[in-house]
């Protein structure tokens, strides 16, 4: 027989650094995933094309991922890097909504000094094979291991196991990221492969068993009962996996995520065992700012390239001071920071996707931040923050507060669920752009004959619908809009929207003419655990209608 040296010392090689790397979790072994078995199948890899632009090398490939009975599981991806490089750190990025893979990413992370790997994920109709339905819902089945998304996970492991076969990567610094279900994919590969260095998470979390839309999406399910959430926590949830192993991880989110909710991603956070990081921008949904998508990545330059350290946050706590509360918090870290402030948001848990933050400036004495908080007869929730002088924001865990705490007697709220874009200033159109909500049959009025206050007003031509609507539920609200038109015409004004899945809607029918005119109309979202509102303003077919200075305020 015929022995192959170089191949026996590379199997070899293999087995002892596959058994360094699960030494930490050998015992207590994954109670889904076999690691030594689905690591040990060969690759197979191969490229198939390569592309070279300003010094980047791209590179079409394939992979072996798994046998699923007789069926054979391949991976396509891209791989870029920069042209002759060795031993580069690494990542591999995860689409949003798990999309066919991109080179817009892994060329990013090439011109940024990475190698970095984009996959088509094993779902119908992609390049890689499989055809696993992962995104058309959140579960894991009788048995895990038939679920979609394990399939998913498996695709993922074998990406880690490509980079470590490349000599242009550094097998010591592979990291993940990604967005939304790319971003669950980053939380929980983070504790499944122990190779995985860093993890880095825009939007996805773990502890989703404490809310998210596939399941609550139409208010509370029956389906999914304790014994349900109980079993999705301990097969295919990432938490479990983040409480013991002591991997860096970082979140980056709205604080009205649409699909990830706040009491999965604060548990997720409280549990995980390694360094972490939050950032948390009130009132944005499933968007970031441009600042917010560089930290993302700044977050894996501070554990793959070694990086100046992320600042830290400590807890938010209430500090008793005669009669009146404050909150305060610390920070430390090498970042120099510029500002603080404090989230805060009636009304108890629930309604996160539409709930309305109030941003309160903090008081930084030293490395301590303080706010005073208001009175209020109703519960809380709130959150401190510091932002540093590259616009970093590093955010506290949310605290729920008691209305006993705070004391005092019943106030009136004090807020505008528009104000982000009511105006129609560029910033908040730039706004709702950002977060996918501009209707595009709307436009932008410059012209200050058409302006009611600022810059900047609204124009429609027949139809026009303006979200998100922001609110306390249960509480009393009332809308107010400037309306004028070019003529004299009927406009309809509605408040349309779902509470736990069944749509309510309030409309009103004024005249309007070329004068500005202010509509109210008044509004109380009922108390329900999911709910979305949304102002649609309609005319004649062709009639320009001007609306400006749009408010939402409790009563």
């Amino acid at each position: 027989m015929h022995y192959n040296g170089t191949a026996l010392f590379a199997r070899c090689l293999f087995v002892v650094l596959l058994g360094t790397a699960l030494a930490t979790q050998a015992a207590e072994p994954d109670p889904v995933f076999d690691l030594a078995k689905l690591l040990a199948t060969p690759l197979n890899a191969r490229t198939t094309k390569i592309t070279e632009t300003d010094g980047i090398i791209t590179e079409e490939v394939m992979f072996h991922s798994e046998m699923d009975g007789e069926k054979s599981v391949e991976i396509f991806a891209y791989f870029s890097h920069p042209k002759g490089a060795r031993a580069l750190p690494a990542f591999i990025w995860n689409q949003g909504g798990l999309g066919q893979a991109s080179t817009y990413w892994t060329m990013l992370g090439a011109k940024r000094g990475y190698a970095a790997l984009c996959i088509d994920f094993p779902m119908p109709g992609y390049r890689s094979t499989g055809s696993y339905p992962i995104v058309s819902s959140l579960e894991a089945g009788a048995d895990p291991r038939r679920a979609p998304i394990y399939h998913g996970a498996v695709a993922l492991l074998k990406a880690v196991s490509y980079l470590e076969s490349r000599p242009e990567v550094d097998r010591q610094r592979i990291g993940m990221c990604g967005s939304s279900w790319g971003g669950f994919y980053t939380s929980l590969m983070a504790g499944v492969d122990p190779r995985l260095k860093v993890g880095s998470a825009m939007f996805g979390t773990g502890s989703l068993q404490l809310g998210n839309s596939w399941w609550f999406g139409g208010g509370p399910n029956p389906k999914y009962d304790a014994a349900a959430r109980e079993h999705w926590r301990t097969t295919l949830d990432p938490a479990i996996r983040l409480a013991r192993r002591p991997v860096p991880i970082g979140w980056f989110t709205g604080a009205n995520d649409q699909f990830y909710w706040m009491p999965a991603l604060m548990e997720t956070h409280r549990l995980a065992a390694g360094p972490k990081h939050l950032t948390i921008l009130p009132n944005w949904n499933h968007g970031l700012t441009p600042v917010a998508d560089e930290q993302v990545f700044a977050w894996l330059d501070v554990h793959l390239k070694g990086a100046p350290a992320f600042n830290t946050v400590s807890p938010v706590r209430l500090v008793q001071r005669g009669r009146a509360t404050a909150a305060e918090w610390e920070f430390s870290g090498p970042r120099s920071v510029t500002n603080a402030d404090l989230i805060l948001s009636h009304g108890d848990s629930g309604n996160w996707v539409s709930r309305f933050w109030q941003t309160l400036p903090a008081t930084i004495n030293g490395q301590t931040c303080s706010v005073a908080l208001p009175a209020s007869s109703m519960p809380r929730f709130l959150g401190g923050a510091v932002t540093d002088r590259a616009g970093f924001r590093y955010s506290t865990p949310l605290l729920r507060l008691d209305p006993s705490a705070a004391g005092g007697p019943p106030v009136k709220l004090a807020y505008d669920g528009c104000s982000l874009w009511g105006g129609f200033e560029p910033e908040g159109v730039g706004y709702l752009k950002a977060l996918g909500f501009w209707d595009g049959s709307v436009a932008v009025n410059t012209d200050p004959a058409h302006v009611k206050a600022g810059r900047q007003s609204a124009v429609i031509k027949g139809r026009g619908k303006f979200h998100p609507v922001q609110f306390t539920t249960g509480v009393p609200h009332r809308l107010t809009v400037w309306v004028k038109a070019a003529t004299g015409t009927e406009i309809k004004l509605e408040l349309t929207g779902t509470f736990d899945g069944k749509a309510l809607k309030q409309e009103t029918v004024v005249l309007a003419g070329p004068a500005w005119s202010e509509v109210r109309l008044p509004f109380t979202p009922p108390a329900t655990l999911t709910a979305t509102l949304a102002l649609v303003v309609s005319a004649a077919p062709g009639v320009v209608v001007y609306l400006d200075e749009v408010r939402f305020v409790p009563e």
